[in-house]
């Protein structure tokens, strides 16, 4: 497995796997409405080729196949991490973790937190993240549960 920076024309697929995995593996936690607003089936290109141009997301990948993707903001934010539905459980999330903790480290950031999915809980506490509060977000008109969770480098 590689892990490396955004490369040029990856944004399609990158949100391709965030819109599958989101609707595959959130499903049990939250509600198909939930789902739609926070994963569109359309794939608006201009906003999401701007958005990673901004935050230049790692990615992981064996060969050409996409495996998983993280974003790190300047302070420590994690705001996209996902691994590809079918490859979950294999290490990716943690190869990736381990990658963004190098970097923040290297940053001189002294801490990492998230708005986890109620899904993802497990896995980031298992990373050493600790749950801080439940919070609502509001996603065209659709309220969405997630975890603030933070962990220290």
């Amino acid at each position: 497995m590689e892990i490396r920076k955004i490369r040029s024309g990856e944004a399609g697929s990158i949100w391709r796997l965030l819109h599958d995995t989101v609707h595959r593996i959130n499903q049990a936690d939250y509600s198909h409405e939930e789902l739609v607003v926070w994963a569109p089936d359309e794939f608006d290109a201009p906003h999401w080729v701007s958005r990673f141009i901004r935050t230049h997301p790692l990615v992981a990948t064996e060969g050409r196949e996409l495996l998983g993707f993280a974003e790190l903001a300047d302070d420590g934010r994690i705001d996209l991490f996902y691994v590809h539905h079918a490859h979950q459980g294999q290490g990716i999330g943690r190869g990736l973790m381990q990658r963004l903790k190098a970097e923040a480290g290297a940053r001189g950031l002294e801490r990492l937190y998230c708005e986890a999915s109620i899904t993802a809980k497990p896995f980031f506490e298992s990373m050493g993240f600790s749950f801080v509060e439940q919070r609502e977000l509001e996603r065209k008109g659709e309220c969405v549960s997630v975890l603030l969770m933070e962990s220290k480098i």
